[in-house]
């Protein structure tokens, strides 16, 4: 009884004897790490500020690209880069910030190519219209964005649209399709019959009308408005075979199966009249 008792003693001895070295095994090791990654740190930070310190690295060219409307030196005064700074302790996402307070930018990458050049990409935003709004004018972009106020340093020439509240957040249908309308119109010589497009009217209730610098005042409702320019195109080439075509015309296309033109003059006779000749296609 008693050798059984002593052999458990000897058992629980050796048991607790790899327990402690297991323990103290494992305490170094733990060590060991700790030391090992504070020894990386501190050799990281050394060689990181070693990097932020390094002539090698300091910025000698700053590129800014896409510019259209604003200049060089508007990006960098805005961009606040100082002169001879490391290119890696430059704050890009800082950089981005200041940039874009400027209403013309719509999106800016500021990129480094080592070791010392530093990279502006800019993308302006693209006029399309003038909206105006309580005796104001403001440029509005082609998606539809009203950016700025117009000020006498914008040198634009762009189409006036009426009928917009610029203070509603919702863009509306109608809206949309008339940007779309602009540029397929400033993009496609097939139009070129119609010349520069003045001044747009965007109503609720009656669609587009387009006012161009050829004497036109187009009716154009609320849809399918290329099939209506080419109808338009047949009207005015019957015009020209009559000899009819010179001064204002007033066109309603509303209705594509049914084209009404009148002359300014008479349309202003019909407004007092309440009638008036029409001529139909």
């Amino acid at each position: 009884m008693k050798g059984k008792i002593k052999v458990n003693l000897e058992a629980r001895k050796n048991r607790l004897r790899r327990r402690l070295i297991g323990a103290l095994g494992e305490s170094l090791s733990a060590v060991c790490l700790l030391l090992t990654v504070v020894a990386l740190t501190a050799a990281f930070i050394y060689t990181y500020s070693s990097l932020l310190s390094a002539p090698y690295f300091e910025i000698r060219e700053i590129s800014v690209r896409g510019l259209k409307e604003l200049t060089e030196k508007d990006i960098l005064t805005m961009a606040k880069i100082q002169p001879r700074s490391n290119i890696l302790a430059v704050n890009t996402d800082a950089v981005v910030k200041r940039v874009s307070v400027n209403p013309w930018i719509k999106n800016i990458y500021v990129g480094r190519e080592l070791p010392n050049r530093l990279v502006l990409d800019i993308r302006e935003r693209t006029p399309i219209a003038l909206v105006k709004q309580a005796g104001n004018f403001y440029l509005m972009d082609v998606d539809g964005f009203v950016f700025k106020k117009l000020s006498q340093t914008d040198e634009v020439d762009l189409v006036i649209v009426n009928g917009v509240n610029i203070q509603n957040k919702t863009r509306s249908p109608l809206l949309t399709d008339a940007l779309k309308l602009l540029a397929v119109l400033s993009q496609n010589d097939q139009y070129a019959f119609l010349g520069t497009v003045s001044e747009v009217q965007v109503h609720d209730v009656f669609g587009l009308s387009l006012l161009t610098d050829k004497e036109l005042h187009l009716k154009l409702g609320r849809d399918n408005f290329a099939g209506k320019l080419r109808q338009l195109n047949v009207v005015l080439e019957d015009l020209e075979k009559r000899g009819t075509k010179s001064g204002h015309l007033f066109v309603d296309l509303a209705d594509i199966s049914k084209v009404t033109v009148q002359r300014k003059d008479a349309l202003e006779k019909a407004q007092e009249q309440k009638k008036g000749p029409q001529y139909r296609i």
